[in-house]
């Protein structure tokens, strides 16, 4: 499983940084853990995920999002 801190970006390199994170862990699928701000705004990062189909979990508590690989 890889893990990354996307608590260091702002908006727009945050989700630039989610993408690039996610196509990697899509090239080796496996699942991917963000570190993610509590108080920053991911609705992009949401929409992204369910328009293209990944199961994920959010745990906006703990700025916490688990993304599980998309099998083809």
């Amino acid at each position: 499983m890889l893990k990354q801190n996307l608590r260091i970006y702002k908006c727009p390199q945050q989700f630039i940084q989610f993408k690039l994170g996610l196509r990697k862990a899509s090239s080796l699928k496996q699942s991917i853990i963000f570190s993610l701000n509590n108080n920053e705004d991911i609705n992009d990062i949401e929409r992204f995920l369910k328009k293209n189909s990944y199961r994920y979990n959010l745990n906006k508590q703990h700025g916490l999002l688990l993304v599980e690989p998309l099998h083809v």
